[in-house]
């Protein structure tokens, strides 16, 4: 029941472009100020929903509304136009059915041919058969809602009546009621689209005194509710909010305004209504429109699972901050242990021009010198002949040795590259090491190589007045082509006193730098694996309850947590260390906190270890501040929320635990906001999440053991001593 339910709550939901329960709660109660046309909307979702349910079709989609939407559309509208008798009723269960088939092919065809979304198109098709079908029978004649004036009259002002009722023709309500209880609903899910849906009526009130002024009295609502739906759509549904989309929003008012015109002189003279035509002309034209732009980081067209427009802001944002130089593929620095970057991208050395991007490593003591004594021989620098490694799995695919290490001071021109190994990765990635140390290459050409792998040792040979490792990617085999700016995966970076966690990133020069070492018992804890089952004891304030967790896999081969309470948490696991990425759920569950405080997590453990993360704000307990800042945010997103994560060490020193300080900060006219939590997490020497909490200030908010630990030990101090 819950399951059918949901169903057509979130299908009329879906309308208006919203993933929330309780949105489709609201418009059905605006649905229903006139009873007939709600009660029509309800048997065309529940018929669509039963038809779906009983022919197998997916139930992820079933339940999101994706095939009950247009049923709900096809069973107000019909009612609308026409005047409902016993005969009628039958025919429209009929393209009640049929509405849903076409449904289910037109929007799988243009999600699967044009990566399209099907809108109420599904709706317009059957609407136009239903229409031309009727012209079979003389005595069925439209004109019941649709040629009546409003139900409830107002004394509002003409401009604000008539947006409230565009709104209420949406779901095929003549009346202000409904526009009403619409407006609210769409305030409480978005800022954004209620502002859109006021800018973009008022613009095509403008265009049409400008363009159209014979028709504005007459078509007024026709107009308004199509540019109020585009403008959802092209201002921030299917594409990201930006100050780019509001211009898209400008033009496809425009738009909506000459195809609305068009549409009107087209159909006039028959019984077709323009109705919603329009804005799925524009929306889909536009849409695919786009899609063939070289770039498109201005206007960003929807990649995910889609949300509320500020929930998509903030999800883009985010991943652009978290991901946005993540690669398939995750090489690691070519040595082992701590070494220096004497010169890095763009040095003022040798790194120029079609070689900026290249990285030059050695060895330097606790003060900070290369060498011992006064560094006149090469076996005094402490890189001479230290194994360089490679850096990814790979194929060598040059290798150049037997050229003589200089002098130090000298430098060999002729051969300016020195003793070099290339190798071959995925995709189209070279990497080449150079300098090495004559006659140390450990490979031959043709040889596979494994990430870690000693292919040689360091040296300083060709253009090399020192010893050290030169290392760059590039795009093909040529010896000392040009070089390609390509992150490391993950790797810990010591400056100014400080160790932080890189990911994804590029070594600075000036800096110390290393790859992570695993820590098996903090992996075993934090490294999530397929069919892994957590237990825990939970308190939230002073409420207690039971929370399990189990790890499982969705059909993009993505990983996630679920709880038992129905939340979803996504995980992205490198080999080195764990993200989160997305979390679905009510905020007041477990996996919430801990999805909180461990965002992030390196498999390794050294003390005072740092590094940062950024969140969502969505993600935080809402607020009144973060609403009104969201009135802004085509202008500028004026809160942000960052994550400060530590290592510490534990008293008994048996366990690991590291902190995290989340902070939520407003600038500029909101900078008086601030909101601070702290979370931390202790794993135990065995390799099991001990337990987390989060608490704001000195308050606790949240606590969890691991239950599974309680219950082993119980079961161990159940065994008689003497059979330890």
């Amino acid at each position: 029941m819950k399951f059918f339910t949901d169903s057509i709550f979130y299908s009329y939901a879906q309308i208006f472009f919203s993933n929330k329960r309780w949105f489709g709660v609201l418009i059905i109660i605006a649905s229903f100020v006139t009873p007939q046309l709600g009660i029509m909307a309800l048997l065309g979702v529940a018929l669509s929903n039963a038809a779906a349910v009983i022919l197998k079709f997916d139930t992820d989609k079933i339940r999101s509304g994706f095939y009950g939407f247009n049923g709900i559309l096809f069973g107000a509208g019909t009612s609308f136009y026409f005047n409902v008798d016993p005969f009628l009723l039958s025919i429209i269960l009929i393209f009640i059915i049929i509405t849903f088939f076409i449904s289910a092919v037109l929007e799988n065809h243009m999600a699967i041919t044009f990566n399209l979304p099907g809108l109420s198109l599904p709706f317009i098709i059957s609407l136009y058969i239903f229409i031309i079908f009727l012209s079979n029978y003389d005595f069925i004649k439209p004109g019941f809602f649709g040629s009546s004036e409003e139900i409830i009259s107002t004394s509002l002002p003409v401009y604000v009546s008539d947006y409230l009722r565009s709104l209420s023709l949406i779901i095929f309500q003549p009346n202000i009621a409904s526009g009403i209880i619409i407006a609210l609903a769409i305030l409480l899910f978005s800022r954004v689209l209620f502002l859109l849906s006021i800018f973009s009526f008022t613009l095509c009130l403008f265009y049409l005194d400008l363009i159209l002024p014979g028709m504005h009295t007459d078509y007024v609502i026709l107009f308004g509710f199509n540019s109020i739906l585009a403008a959802f759509a092209l201002g921030g549904s299917l594409i990201i909010p930006s100050r780019k989309s509001i211009l898209l929003v400008i033009i496809s008012v425009l738009m909506v305004v000459i195809i609305t015109g068009f549409f009107i002189r087209l159909f006039a003279g028959t019984n077709l209504p323009v109705f919603v035509l329009p804005f799925n002309f524009i929306v889909l034209s536009t849409i695919y429109s786009l899609k063939f732009r070289k770039e498109n980081t201005d206007l960003t067209l929807l990649y995910f699972k889609p949300g509320s427009p500020e929930e998509n802001f903030y999800y883009h944002q985010r991943r652009r901050a978290r991901f946005d130089k993540f690669k398939f593929i995750f090489p690691e620095l070519p040595f082992l242990g701590e070494w220096f970057v004497p010169q890095g991208f763009d040095g003022q050395h040798t790194h120029k021009e079609n070689w900026k991007y290249a990285l030059d490593f050695v060895v330097k003591d606790d003060d900070g010198f290369e060498c011992t004594g006064e560094g006149k021989e090469l076996s005094d620098y402490y890189c001479f002949k230290l194994p360089v490694s490679a850096p990814l799995e790979g194929e060598v695919i040059k290798v150049v040795d037997g050229i003589p290490n200089n002098k130090i001071g000298d430098v060999y021109l002729q051969k300016n590259w020195g003793n070099t190994i290339i190798l071959k990765h995925e995709y189209g990635l070279f990497s080449a090491l150079s300098h090495l140390e004559s006659g140390s290459a450990k490979v031959s050409m043709g040889d596979k190589v494994k990430k870690g792998e000693i292919v040689a040792q360091c040296g300083s040979s060709g253009r090399s007045p020192v010893p050290h490792l030169h290392f760059q990617y590039q795009l093909t085999d040529k010896l000392g082509d040009k070089t390609l700016k390509f992150p490391f995966a993950h790797y810990l970076e010591k400056k100014d006193g400080e160790v932080t966690l890189k990911t994804f990133d590029y070594p600075e020069e000036g800096s110390q730098v290393q790859n992570i070492d695993v820590h098996q018992e903090i992996k075993n804890a934090m490294g999530f694996r397929l069919g892994d089952k957590l237990k825990f004891n939970c308190k939230l304030y002073e409420k207690e309850f039971k929370e399990e967790w189990e790890v499982k896999i969705n059909m993009n081969n993505e990983l996630y947590i679920e709880s038992s309470l129905g939340d979803t948490a996504g995980v992205y696991i490198t080999d080195k260390v764990l993200h989160f990425t997305t979390y679905i759920g009510d905020k007041k569950s477990a996996l919430y906190y801990f999805y909180l405080t461990a965002m992030r997590v390196p498999f390794c453990y050294h003390k005072n270890l740092k590094w940062n993360d950024e969140y969502s704000i969505n993600l935080m307990r809402n607020s009144l501040v973060r609403y009104l800042s969201e009135l802004f945010l085509f202008y500028r997103n004026f809160i942000s929320v960052k994550g400060s994560f530590e290592f510490k060490e534990t008293v008994d020193e048996e366990d690991f635990r590291f902190i995290n300080k989340i902070e939520a900060k407003g600038i500029s006219i909101f900078s008086f906001y601030m909101k601070i939590m702290e979370g931390e997490v202790s794993i135990s020497h065995e390799g099991f999440i001990k337990e987390f909490k989060i608490k704001s200030g000195n308050k606790l908010i949240f606590s969890a053991a691991n239950s599974m630990m309680e219950e082993k030990n119980v079961e161990q101090s159940e065994i008689p001593f003497n059979e330890f």
